[in-house]
């Protein structure tokens, strides 16, 4: 009996993968940028998606201690990353950002940006602060829509930002704090995105926002939206199980859990 429950929890933990690619599967074609961050050294930050848009690290910004694995850690003075060449999506096209965040201090914490600093065009997801708390928002220059969790607690909270096909004003986006689609607030405004006049940052602030004061980790900007069992998915597993393109890489690391557990 011993044996026949072995077997059919082995089978289980194989499968898992497979039943999660099928119910949740992700395009790796619709992976703009994705940094994992595991290099642990140097100002380098490798793109883990078929683009190897590799990312540059500006500042006091550091390898340390993430959610998975390795992260950054940001020390709110003058951090940032620039995603080399690379300018975003553009007008009203379906995107996705999302990453993990555990914040030192609660602060207009200023995550990912890009577009030129004119109504309509420029695309900022930063922190609404409101007293000791803060919520994630997304502003176009002139419109924003924020969530109403508080992301400033200093615990590690995942952050997706979805903006979905056919959308048109910037309070259409979807705001998901660890995987709850929050409220909406906000004012209105059409969103055209510029994707030419500035560099995708993460960290680095407009006007009289702040730098990114915190911990930083598994990143990733999706040409697609995605759906709330996907960035449940990516949430749970960390985006190395997501996007690994290899069933080896899968396999090996189901039968590891098989022989730590039985």
């Amino acid at each position: 009996m011993k044996n026949r429950v072995c077997q059919l929890v082995i089978i289980n933990i194989l499968l898992l993968p497979f039943c999660l690619s099928f119910s949740a599967a992700i395009d790796l074609g619709t992976v703009e940028v994705s940094y994992l961050f595991e290099e642990g050294k140097g100002k380098l930050a490798k793109d883990a998606s078929p683009n190897k848009r590799n990312g540059s690290l500006e500042g006091g910004v550091k390898y340390g201690p993430g959610k998975f694995g390795q992260g950054l850690i940001y020390d709110g003075k003058d951090d940032n990353l620039i995603v080399r060449n690379y300018h975003g999506i553009s007008g009203k096209n379906p995107r996705t950002i999302l990453y993990w965040f555990k914040s030192a201090s609660t602060r207009e914490h200023s995550w990912v940006k890009w577009g030129v600093v004119e109504p309509t065009r420029k695309y900022y997801v930063r922190a609404h602060v409101a007293g000791a708390i803060c919520w994630l928002r997304v502003e176009n220059a002139g419109g924003n829509n924020w969530g109403g969790d508080d992301v400033c607690d200093g615990n590690w909270h995942h952050h997706a930002i979805v903006f979905p096909k056919g959308s048109k004003d910037v309070e259409d986006h979807q705001i998901y704090v660890d995987g709850k689609l929050n409220g909406k607030n906000g004012a209105a405004n059409p969103m055209d995105t510029d994707g030419e006049g500035q560099e995708v940052v993460m960290g680095d602030f407009l006007a009289h926002h702040a730098f990114m004061h915190g911990s930083f980790d598994e990143v990733a900007i999706f040409s697609i939206a995605l759906t709330k069992k996907q960035i449940e998915l990516v949430m749970n597993n960390g985006l190395a199980s997501v996007l690994s393109i290899d069933p080896k890489d899968k396999l090996s690391t189901n039968w590891g859990l098989i022989k730590s557990t039985y």
